[in-house]
């Protein structure tokens, strides 16, 4: 025989805490979870965890529980559940074959245990019932959709609930472009650096002219924007772009500036030849990455695939320089042209090793670790630095970059 009681939000709150004292064994089963103070009755009392995890959709449980559970035999964050959203608010105890649970509406957040509207119930009596036979079943199979919590899943979850914070939309899965970044990528300077800071090191810069930088991204800004199409581009126009222009071929004051800021490529054969030709996939590859609003991974694999297309046919494949190049003058609030000058200092930066980048994996050890700077997230600032704003990525290329 059980007996059932209904319980408010503080009540729920009570409650735990009293049966976290009380009971020998936990086995939770619950969405999302906050630093309250039943979480510090909790934690003091992990030796009794059995099946404990917590969900992480949307990036939703606080950081500082995902820390806290670090090293708790059987606590688990459901990163498995790929079907829907891990949505179960049950808390069940068990002291011998005494038993209790509260199951409902409210998750274990200052929210759910306080200030919300929440209704639960109560439900005591023996193990042996159906009712709590079904109650820890469940909680060991809602384990099953759990990990254990490792320092480098913790500092990509801190990462993934700040970049969260700034998104209307945050993606289900909090891993969702994490996976890749390497540890260093979180906690490194460029990714805890702030909007004056970042201005700061890109005025200091010693090998960019600000002013003319800002120019050259300027011009290529208006040239995209006057064409459908990369192809439709004049020969020098295209070869400027592409960082391939030579003294003889500046021929208009546009064209008569230093394009080897952010990257020359000059030296890349195929490359150049590929410019020179006007490639079909080329300029398929540049038109895929839209000229205004946002920029998503797919974007970005479709500018892959037409990209590696038009070298199919030549000794040398065009990689992260050549590509990136081209990416940074298309869309520089976007991306940043890796290159020799830079790459090492880029490496140190972003947390990735320089001697394995790729164009398939640039996107997660480059981009992804920008989306998650603070510099890069602060809103467009209303004064002359917001023509650094609109540029800061590629823009980047004035602190790391290092002549040889």
């Amino acid at each position: 025989m059980v007996d059932i009681k209904l319980l408010k939000a503080d009540a729920v709150n009570k409650n735990l805490c009293r049966l976290i004292d009380e009971h020998d064994e936990f086995h939770w089963a619950v969405a999302w979870g906050s630093m309250t103070n039943a979480t510090t009755t909790l934690l003091k009392n992990s030796a009794k965890f059995r099946n404990v995890t917590f969900g992480v959709a949307f990036s939703q449980t606080d950081p500082d529980l995902v820390d806290a559970l670090q090293g708790i035999e059987r606590a688990r964050v459901a990163t498995k559940f790929a079907g829907g959203t891990y949505h179960p608010k049950v808390y069940g105890f068990r002291s011998g074959d005494r038993a209790a649970a509260i199951i409902g509406s409210a998750n274990f957040t200052f929210g759910g245990l306080g200030s919300n509207w929440e209704a639960s119930i109560r439900v005591t009596g023996d193990i042996a019932d159906p009712f709590f036979v079904d109650i820890f079943n469940f909680t060991k199979e809602s384990a099953k959709f759990g990990e254990a919590i490792t320092p480098d899943f913790a500092a990509a979850y801190r990462a993934s609930y700040r970049r969260a914070s700034r998104m209307a939309k945050p993606p289900r899965d909090p891993m969702d472009g994490m996976r890749l970044i390497k540890p260093a990528g979180f906690t490194s300077p460029l990714a805890s650096m702030n909007w004056a800071e970042y201005v700061a090191e890109v005025r200091a810069s010693a090998h960019h002219d600000i002013e003319e930088s800002l120019t050259l991204l300027r011009v290529a800004q208006e040239w995209f924007a006057s064409v459908k199409s990369f192809a439709d581009l004049s020969a020098g126009q295209r070869k400027a772009i592409a960082g391939l222009i030579g003294e003889r071929q500046k021929t208009s004051l546009d064209l008569d500036r230093d394009w080897g800021w952010f990257g020359s490529m000059r030296g890349m054969g195929d490359f150049a030849n590929r410019i020179d030709e006007n490639d079909r996939h080329l300029a398929r590859a540049l038109d895929s990455v839209p000229q205004k609003g946002g920029v998503t991974r797919d974007h970005f694999r479709k500018f892959v695939k037409h990209f590696q297309r038009a070298f199919e046919n030549s000794t040398r494949m065009g990689g992260v320089p050549t590509a990136s190049r081209l990416l940074a003058m298309k869309r520089p609030d976007i991306f940043i042209c890796i290159c020799k000058p830079n790459i090492v200092e880029a490496a140190a930066r972003m947390g990735f090793s320089r001697t394995t980048l790729g164009l398939d994996d640039y996107w997660d050890k480059v981009i992804e670790v920008l989306k998650l700077a603070e510099w890069y997230n602060t809103d467009k600032p209303d004064n002359a630095e917001g023509e650094i704003w609109e540029n800061r990525a590629a823009m980047l290329d004035a602190i790391l970059y290092r002549p040889s």
